[in-house]
């Protein structure tokens, strides 16, 4: 009878070590997953970084279908992308934007790169990432460019100790095909790795062109990686990425009630673009600081024919030719604290650029009139080229008082030169021929406060200062003082709280920001001849607010939202009445739900809701985007090994523009992705 009652209280015992270890396992079931970031050149917890910090991990790329850079915008609060051909477009974050593109407010970063093809182009296919870290306010105290507005760190996976393989094929409507590939692993154990990942991507035209046979996009892009460690404190990364697109097509067509469906107007579009990225990293650990150097070479290339009038019959009285050759060196030093536990961190860095691009503009229109075309062209050529000099020195400490409170101070300062060989002339007649030159300098001060008031909420707020610099018009401004543009400056104010509740099922956090912007830069269209020119517009006002949370409310089961409001003003214009406008390119609001189950059997499931709000394509505010949604789904089935997917984008097929204006007396508009949808399959070795 003993031994029953022992056995009995021994099973008791037993199952109640069951119990509660299924329990452990359970809630760590449900946890949200810790993401690590390097937003401040170090490796934290996401919601140990004092700032408006996003990041979208390997799984969360993967199941959200973000193939090109376009996408990532829709999972991000007070991030806008208007994308405009094959690897074209602008970014906005906050409401500062890449409209004016030689000097950009979001920058974008592959590896530690700047990646700026050219004015015209960035990288867009995404394939092998690791992460991707999406940085809001001024960044220019941690990176080599400055950037007013924000940065996008995208991350690649890098070759190491593990083979790793897989290969992806898709396939959808509009006759899409695409295919992936990547292998990586050791050549020599411990010492050396390489990887090798590209991407081959053909498609249809959304745009179907009267008596024309169908239009074709076609995208293909690779990347090399060798890491090499000769020594346990060094590690060396050399990186080269190719990618080019073209496109036997224009982007523009007029804004009517079938804008999918355009007339033959009997010109030949096209557009082509080539870039590539040459890079080498070299990481050195010492017991005083960790050494970073950087290497790159960031080239790109692009030949448009484009502009059908719509006015003129069959008969097409004016388009334009663009080429463009851009050609970019840079290098970056940053040296950094080596102990991470110490209450004192510090970094400090410098960067130089050396550019050239050069870039040709003929704006090419009948000689004859609407009724009595001849066919014969006048050419309206512009020919320039523009050389620009960056060197910036960069830097900043913080100290942590009782593990609680951090006080954090960063500067910078910044010398941009830009150089401009300018030649306009009319059927060989010149019309304008000079040189210029400016250079600016400026400094930006950033300060941080954060106090963690236990291991699930911290608080914090910030000031700091944005540069913008300025340049000059690429194909506009028959004087230097026509094509010459000032820098802009920002001054930014942001609060915030992140916290985690209930043994980190939910993380919620929350900031609002107040910016004044002076000498807001603003790009002007020339409706005539569709030439861009740049200007200062004196003052204006951003402020809004961002939420973020992630819940798991039990395992398999996953929620995302965001939200972001965005108030804009133009205060002062020097130029044009338009106080009171809203700035361009930045959307009212944008919110995002995302829902997702991963059953225990390897099916699942997934929703995503995006809503935009109202978007204005000028200063004058006469040409905007009303607010609209954007429903996708997937559904599929996974293993380790293999995974499929049916998928499902734009499921209302909602039409909307990503930039609208005036062209030749016709409202025209580049117009948005309309309703995809297709196959996947990805096998994994």
């Amino acid at each position: 009878m003993q031994i029953i009652k022992s056995r009995g209280r021994l099973f008791i015992v037993l199952a109640l070590v069951w119990l509660i270890s299924a329990q452990v396992q359970a809630q760590d079931a449900v946890q949200v997953d810790t993401i690590t970031i390097t937003a401040n050149k170090m490796e934290e917890n996401i919601q140990d970084v004092a700032g408006s910090v996003s990041a979208l991990s390997e799984m969360q790329i993967e199941d959200a279908g973000i193939n090109s850079f376009n996408d990532i915008h829709i999972h991000i609060p007070n991030f806008s992308s208007y994308a405009s051909g094959n690897m074209g477009g602008y970014d906005s974050i906050r409401g500062q934007t890449n409209l004016i593109t030689s000097s950009r407010a979001v920058g974008i970063y592959v590896d530690d790169v700047p990646a700026i093809l050219s004015s015209w182009t960035k990288l867009t296919n995404l394939y092998e990432t690791e992460r991707i870290e999406v940085l809001r306010g001024p960044q220019g105290n941690l990176y080599g460019l400055n950037s007013a507005g924000g940065v996008v760190n995208i991350i690649t996976k890098k070759p190491g100790n593990t083979f790793r393989a897989n290969a992806t094929a898709e396939y959808g409507n509009y006759d899409l095909r695409s295919y992936k590939a990547s292998v990586s692993g050791p050549v020599v154990k411990d010492k050396l790795f390489m990887g090798f990942a590209g991407k081959y991507k053909t498609r249809d035209s959304y745009i179907e062109e009267e008596g024309a046979d169908t239009h074709k996009d076609n995208w293909i892009s690779g990347r090399f990686q060798m890491r090499w460690v000769p020594l346990d404190e060094t590690n060396i990364l050399f990186t080269s990425i190719d990618e080019d697109s073209d496109s036997d097509h224009g982007v523009w067509v007029p804004k009517d009630s079938d804008p999918f469906k355009i007339k033959n107007m009997g010109l030949d579009e096209k557009g082509d673009t080539y870039g590539n990225i040459r890079s080498l990293r070299i990481k050195h650990h010492t017991p005083w600081f960790d050494l970073t150097l950087i290497t790159a070479k960031v080239s790109g290339e692009s030949q448009s024919i484009g502009g059908k009038d719509f006015v003129s019959g069959g008969a097409n009285l004016k388009y334009a030719v663009n080429d463009q050759d851009s050609n970019k060196w840079m290098q970056e030093l940053r040296l950094a604290s080596t102990d991470k536990e110490n209450a004192f961190q510090w970094i400090f860095g410098g960067f130089y650029l050396k550019g050239e691009e050069d870039t040709d503009y003929n704006f090419r229109k009948d000689t004859g009139t609407m009724d009595a075309p001849t066919g014969i062209y006048a050419d309206d050529i512009t020919e320039s080229e523009i050389e620009t000099d960056i060197f910036s020195l960069f830097g900043q400490a913080g100290y942590t008082f009782q593990e609680r409170l951090t006080i954090t101070a960063g500067l910078r300062y910044d010398r941009d030169k830009k150089e401009t060989d300018f030649l306009h002339n009319v059927n060989g007649t010149v019309i304008a021929d000079y040189e210029a030159s400016t250079t600016w300098d400026a400094v930006s001060p950033k300060l941080v406060v954060d106090f963690r008031a236990n291991d699930s909420i911290m608080t914090y707020v910030s000031v700091a200062k944005g540069y913008k610099s300025g340049g000059y018009s690429s194909h506009m401004g028959d004087t230097p003082e026509d094509a010459m543009f000032d820098p802009e400056y920002a001054w930014s104010y942001e609060t915030g709280v992140k916290t985690n509740w209930l043994n980190n099922r939910i993380i919620a956090n929350m900031c609002g920001f107040y910016t004044t912007v002076d000498d807001i830069q603003i790009m002007y269209t020339d409706p005539d001849t569709w030439q861009m020119s740049y200007k200062n517009a004196a003052e204006a006002t951003l402020w809004g607010i961002e939420l973020e949370t992630i819940f798991r409310p039990f395992a398999g089961l996953q929620v995302m939202a965001s939200f972001g409001l965005l108030e804009t003003e133009l205060e002062k214009h020097e130029i044009r009445e338009y106080e009171g406008n809203r700035v361009p390119f930045a959307s009212d609001y944008n919110a995002g739900l995302v829902i997702q189950y991963n059953s225990p059997w390897g099916i699942y499931i997934r929703g995503e809701g995006s809503w935009f709000g109202k978007s204005y394509f000028g200063e004058d505010n006469k040409y905007s985007q009303e607010a609209y949604m954007i429903a996708n789904s997937k559904i599929g089935y996974e293993t380790e090994n293999f995974n499929i997917n049916f998928y499902i984008k734009n499921a209302f097929d909602k039409t909307y523009y990503n930039f609208v204006n005036c062209r030749g007396g016709v409202e025209k508009g580049i117009l948005g992705t309309p309703l995809t949808c297709g196959v996947q399959a990805t096998l994994r070795f």
